[in-house]
């Protein structure tokens, strides 16, 4: 559905953000063909429109389609693709999928991306318009400063490079559907951090963190700096969450990733690696089963290259339990394709499947799961993003005040920690066949255990925690 369009001014002329907005100028008139977003619905920390957001898959996955409207500029595409990966992708259950250019078999839905000379802008969250987007390459008319021939020390590298990236970090923003975050209503007159440039207030926008003066979507931030800050990584994860489960065939550090290395395999093998929102305790060995774990046999029976011994484990008590298949995903599972693309020997075929009732997470939701916070607010050490998931409602609540009345709950305490975790429990209805057991001593031998682990606070305690059941 076409939304209206609205015209958001960046300053004066937008040849200041040829400064890129390192500092906040007076709010200037509007501006015509600037920075065009699309009235949508939602916002958090980032400020987003939740009526535009990209679906999310029962797998975990939000897969955001992505196509270029003209061939060419093949090395400014890469910076885009590299950067909105490296940001966006890898920190939350996003996947940029497609990248080539435009044609009949593009999901009518995607971000189709013009290049040419008028300003950057594109429409809030998901878009059927043909084009989505605009970028600039060659800021030959627009913001200038990019590439007039002179490298300045305020943006680290090439200047044309840097501002390709930190344009499309911001411009990809708005695609996922993010509002400016100075249109944030905690954006106030005489608080810190306060940005009076061209602030448009959202009547829909949706409050999820508290307003960040260092949000890439905000233009009093560094502008053009090609990172996300750290609340637009949490706000990033409120909306569209982490994958539970999944494959990556290149080095990949988020959130709990084992290596799934085959040193006969000549064709990528070096770098793969197997990724989960908890910490699982996932091992890999491709020299046989791992003695006194829970092992799946990981094989592709075209590959003659040493997969014939290769076995995902963990642990006994692990939630996790893993099907392999090399013939298409298991019905009325969860799965992660396996795939390495640099082998010709039938990978793209190979899935992982799992089941998973119960998983923790320190770093955001479980995208594709029923989660509950689990933060203790007088604890500042990273509790916020922490969530206790499950693959249904199975009506678990949790209280960091006392047991919840008319439920029956089990303490989930850390002595070690000093910050009030005394009253904190995990409840389930009365009726439920859940029986929770805590332990703060290992898991309990005998029971499915789930590790409740924040790294953060590993100087109280927290690295030996397990909810049991």
């Amino acid at each position: 559905m076409k939304n209206d369009r609205r015209v958001i001014g960046v300053t004066q002329i937008l040849g200041l953000l040829s400064l890129f907005l390192m500092a906040c100028e007076p709010a200037a008139r509007s501006i015509p063909d600037l920075e065009v977003v699309a009235v949508g619905s939602q916002q958090e920390a980032l400020y987003g429109n939740p009526a535009a957001y990209w679906p999310t898959s029962a797998a975990g996955f939000t897969d955001v389609p992505v196509c270029w409207l003209a061939a060419g500029s093949n090395s400014e595409k890469t910076w885009v693709r590299q950067t909105v990966e490296a940001q966006w992708d890898t920190h939350s259950s996003v996947r940029f999928t497609g990248w080539g250019t435009c044609d009949g078999s593009t999901p009518a839905q995607a971000i189709r991306i013009q290049v040419d000379e008028s300003g950057p802008r594109s429409y809030v969250g998901r878009s059927s318009n043909n084009p989505s987007m605009w970028l600039n390459f060659n800021f030959a008319n627009w913001s200038h400063v990019c590439n007039d021939g002179v490298d300045d020390a305020t943006y680290p590298g090439d200047d044309r490079e840097y501002c390709i990236r930190g344009v499309a970090l911001h411009e990809f923003g708005h695609a996922l559907g993010f509002w400016h975050e100075q249109d944030h209503p905690a954006n106030l007159p005489n608080t810190p951090g306060y940005c009076g440039n061209t602030i448009v207030q959202q009547p829909n926008g949706q409050i999820i963190t508290g307003y960040d003066p260092n949000s890439t979507m905000n233009y009093c931030a560094l502008w053009g700096r090609p990172t996300l800050s750290a609340l637009d990584i949490q706000g990033l994860r409120q909306v569209y969450g982490v994958t539970p489960v999944e494959f990556q065939y290149q080095a990949y550090t988020f959130p709990a990733c084992t290596l799934v290395n085959e040193p006969g395999d000549p064709h990528g093998w070096h770098d793969n690696y197997l990724c989960t929102a908890g910490l699982e305790g996932v091992s890999w060995s491709y020299a046989g089963a791992i003695s006194g774990q829970r092992c799946t046999l990981i094989n592709e029976l075209f590959d003659a290259n040493g997969w014939n011994d290769n076995y995902l484990c963990v642990p006994n008590h692990s939630p996790l339990n893993f099907v392999w298949s090399s013939l298409l995903p298991v019905p009325l599972m969860r799965c992660a394709q396996w795939n390495e693309p640099a082998d010709p020997n039938s990978w793209n075929n190979n899935y992982l499947c799992y089941t998973q009732r119960f998983a923790f997470s320190p770093s955001g939701k479980i995208a594709g799961t029923t989660c509950i916070s689990v933060d203790e607010p007088s604890d500042s050490a990273a509790w916020r993003d922490n969530y206790l998931c499950s693959e249904t409602n199975e009506g678990v609540q949790f209280s960091f005040g006392g047991p919840i009345a008319g439920m029956r709950c089990t303490s989930v305490n850390e002595p070690s920690d000093p910050n009030t975790w005394n009253d904190n429990y995990v409840c389930v209805p009365n009726l439920s066949l859940i029986n929770f057991q805590w332990s703060t001593t290992g898991p309990v031998s005998g029971r499915t255990c789930v590790a409740w682990n924040e790294p953060a606070d590993a100087a109280h305690g927290w690295g030996n925690n397990y909810l049991c059941y």
